[in-house]
């Protein structure tokens, strides 16, 4: 453990101990340490007690230039070798209206973990370990939660937030959860229409990117209702086929870059009977490249007929290759044979990842004697959909139809 930890932070908490202080690790750290799921690590959030902001200040500018970027939530950021350190004090929220910012926030640095862990959303993240010795503190008992796969709301306090309820939904997909009863129940009377779209948006985002059993975070989904609110999805009686489709497609995303891996899985997502793709993100998440590439990926779905060469061009050409409507009909269908055979003609056909592109251009048509104008284009797009029928097999059959446009 000591290893994941910089010798700075350490030399940092040593100080703060000899100051009279406390410092603890707490958030992602601590919860993906009991899990030995840690990447390299370049984020780290230690809250600090029983001491103030001007001697944590006059601590930190020892180890570089500190910078207070929430005064009224006293969190101090220190930046070393392209490593991140977020100092907080512990503190106290009081809901002061509706939406997820309405709070009166103090902070106490003579609050106790135990009082400041009460206000945090669920047990697994009220664990934090104390510095520089790394001594699991865990006063609601998140590490049993964590071995028995719980996710268990903290307090009564949790009701103050509704972002914690998509919360629960994508925790439990990026850690494989089923939720407690009680906080379940908890959650069902709570209304997400305080929610900013961009909240919600992010929430949505976590559970289909980051979830590694994305069917877990639609238990929770479903549990508590949130299906009525989302009515888009199409969910009704679908709820397990919809999570071994999504499940299905988070293991096969991998190989995709961000982009790609986000289209999938929104579409996954909205590929249900009932489901009304555009209207969902319009409505939640209106991101300009999932309006465009989502309603088409699930169109060419019925493109994707091996049998058929022509068929395949256009739905390569319509779903930016064969690969992403290969992975989602598989996971429909539950056929990976599918995936693999597609794999294998896609590769052959040069259109797995690419699209079918027009054997001729303008340039060409200029240079063969076309006089530039509408004409050039139309021409273009004649002889290109002669290619996607496979009349037009080679550049040079292109030009010679092209030619015979001259006569």
């Amino acid at each position: 453990m000591n290893n994941l930890v910089p010798k700075r932070l350490l030399q940092i908490a040593e100080d703060i101990r000899s100051e009279g202080g406390q410092a603890f690790l707490v958030g992602g750290f601590v919860r993906d340490s009991l899990l030995g799921t840690h990447d390299e690590i370049r984020d780290f959030d230690i809250e600090v007690y029983k001491i103030g902001q001007e001697k944590l200040l006059s601590i930190l500018s020892k180890y570089g230039k500190p910078n207070l970027i929430g005064k009224a939530f006293g969190v101090v950021h220190l930046s070393r070798q392209n490593i991140h350190y977020d100092f907080s004090f512990p503190r106290t929220e009081s809901k002061t209206g509706s939406g997820h910012r309405a709070f009166d926030v103090q902070t106490d640095p003579n609050l106790s973990f135990e009082e400041a862990a009460k206000r945090r959303d669920f047990t697994i993240n009220a664990m934090g370990m104390e510095l520089p010795n790394l001594e699991l503190i865990d006063p609601y008992n998140g590490s049993k939660d964590l071995e028995s796969k719980i996710l268990r709301h903290v307090s009564e306090a949790f009701a103050e937030d509704s972002l914690r309820v998509l919360r629960a939904v994508q925790f439990a997909a990026r850690f494989e959860l089923k939720a407690a009863k009680e906080t379940i129940e908890l959650c069902k009377t709570l209304s997400l229409n305080d929610l900013s779209r961009e909240r919600i948006e992010e929430e949505f985002r976590k559970w289909l990117l980051k979830g590694v059993k994305p069917s877990y975070g639609l238990d929770i989904f479903c549990e508590v209702g949130l299906q009525k609110m989302f009515f888009e999805i199409g969910i009704e009686n679908n709820h397990a086929k919809l999570g071994y489709i999504l499940d299905f497609i988070a293991k096969h995303k991998s190989g995709l870059n961000s982009t790609k891996a986000e289209i999938i899985m929104f579409a996954g997502l909205l590929c249900l009977p009932n489901a009304k793709p555009f209207d969902f993100l319009k409505k939640w998440i209106p991101i300009n490249v999932l309006l465009k590439k989502v309603p088409a990926l699930l169109s060419s779905l019925s493109l994707l007929n091996l049998n058929n060469k022509n068929s395949l061009r256009r739905c390569a050409l319509k779903a930016g290759g064969l690969k992403l409507p290969a992975i989602l009909k598989s996971s429909i269908e539950n056929d990976t044979t599918l995936y693999e055979n597609a794999l294998k003609i896609g590769n052959k056909m040069g259109i797995w990842e690419e699209v079918p592109e027009p054997f001729l251009t303008g340039k060409m048509l200029l240079d063969m004697g076309f006089k530039q104008g509408p004409r050039v284009g139309e021409i273009i797009k004649r002889v290109f959909e002669k290619q996607l029928e496979g009349e037009v097999s080679s550049r040079e059959e292109a030009e010679k139809m092209a030619k015979e446009f001259l006569q």
